[in-house]
């Protein structure tokens, strides 16, 4: 099982978005206004110079160090994104007006690390108002029977877990796999949160490899401690 699960990480973090530029791009700001920008002065990051990455990001001002602002399709929540992740369409879907599904990843040549994520949006669900009933299905995806760790910002509680695979069965050198996972409920409305799901492995097994568990743990702390929910907020 193990080895099936490294095999289908690394087929996955394999696949990339293709780039594609159009004359003119239209960014929505913060603040919900417009702004055209031409191709030639859009950052120099995967998240834009990605077409259908590009379509998820808020503005093209970087708000912390290697972070930009991605907005939901269906405008129910925003949260930081790696400048240098892409959008995979292939694992993300719209359903409804309830549910949307958001998979990107990333390859950092010189650690030779990958990152993949994948977040879940739900509202208007009665099971999303019972944390223990959520975390259910996240442990049963994942494979997790332990506890999580319950935090809380100022509209949300955070429900975090984290476990480490080690693929001894398979003759490569770098085999550990950390998986982190868990469940973002609002606090200032029934029946609205986000599943979440991110890895880090080694891709290439013949390069060395610079994973670091602590730097893994706090980028994820980053981005899910980032998750805002759009409640009531019409965006034009």
């Amino acid at each position: 099982m193990k080895k099936i699960i490294l095999i289908c990480f690394s087929l996955i973090l394999a696949l990339t978005g293709g780039c594609s530029m159009n004359d003119n791009d239209k960014i929505t700001t913060n603040d919900n206004k417009t702004e055209v920008v031409k191709p030639k002065d859009l950052p120099q990051v995967p998240a834009f110079q990605d077409e259908k990455t590009r379509e998820y990001m808020m503005s093209t001002k970087e708000v912390a160090p290697g972070y930009y602002v991605l907005e939901s399709k269906l405008k129910g929540f925003r949260m930081l994104f790696p400048e240098d992740a892409k959008y995979l369409e292939r694992r993300s879907s719209l359903t409804g007006s309830n549910k949307e599904s958001i998979a990107f990843n990333s390859y950092d040549k010189d650690t030779n690390v990958m990152f993949d994520g994948h977040v879940t949006y739900y509202k208007e669900e009665s099971f999303l108002n019972e944390p223990e009933t959520m975390l259910d299905i996240v442990s049963g995806k994942n494979d997790y029977k332990g506890e999580y760790k319950k935090s809380s910002n100022k509209n949300t509680d955070i429900y975090f877990a984290k476990k480490k695979d080690i693929f001894e069965d398979i003759e490569r050198k770098y085999n550990d796999l950390y998986s982190y996972f868990g469940y973002v409920k609002s606090t200032e409305k029934d029946n609205l949160g986000v599943e979440y799901a991110f890895f880090f492995g080694c891709k290439n097994e013949n390069q060395p490899c610079s994973l670091d568990e602590e730097k893994a743990k706090n980028k994820v702390e980053k981005l899910i401690h980032s998750i805002t929910f759009l409640i009531d907020k019409k965006v034009k």
